[in-house]
């Protein structure tokens, strides 16, 4: 993987994107002293880059989906990326992550209420071979999710 150079511009133009992921391009452009065409060519080339990805980012609690729960999941060793693809791929998943420690992959679901998590567990994660164990935690309240990682 190849590691995108930042220099400081990049790093003010993600960090004023951060706080409002649809400032306009002039906005950032007066903030920073810039012409708008610089900002608009860096931020293609960022994105390009897959540097920055814009995205809306919808709350689960907020529409509906009021069981939200982190699952660990043993997997065969073998298996392990076409798992994470399967996983991936479905509705329920809100993320997927390769881990260390007691579980190989960490996945976050989302669903209407505790029965379609059940349904989620028993019947979808047994249709995709190689799980051999999973360690379900279900999240009560979000202290902070926050989506600026930073440009340093």
């Amino acid at each position: 993987m190849d590691k995108y150079v930042l220099d400081e511009t990049d790093r003010e133009i993600i960090e004023l994107l951060q706080e409002d992921g649809r400032m306009p391009f002039l906005t950032i452009a007066n903030q920073l002293g810039l012409a708008e065409g610089t900002v608009r060519r860096r931020v293609a080339r960022l994105l390009e880059e897959k540097v920055l990805k814009i995205v809306g980012i919808t709350d689960p609690f907020k529409i509906g989906l009021y069981t939200v729960a982190v699952v660990g999941l043993k997997v065969e060793r073998g298996k392990i990326d076409h798992i994470a693809q399967a996983l991936a791929d479905l509705p329920e998943v809100r993320s997927v992550a390769l881990s260390t420690g007691n579980f190989d992959l960490v996945i976050q679901v989302a669903v209407k209420n505790n029965d379609e998590l059940l349904t989620f567990l028993i019947r979808k994660l047994s249709d995709i071979p190689g799980i051999l164990n999973t360690g379900t935690s279900l999240v009560l309240k979000v202290a902070k999710e926050d989506f600026a990682w930073g440009a340093n």
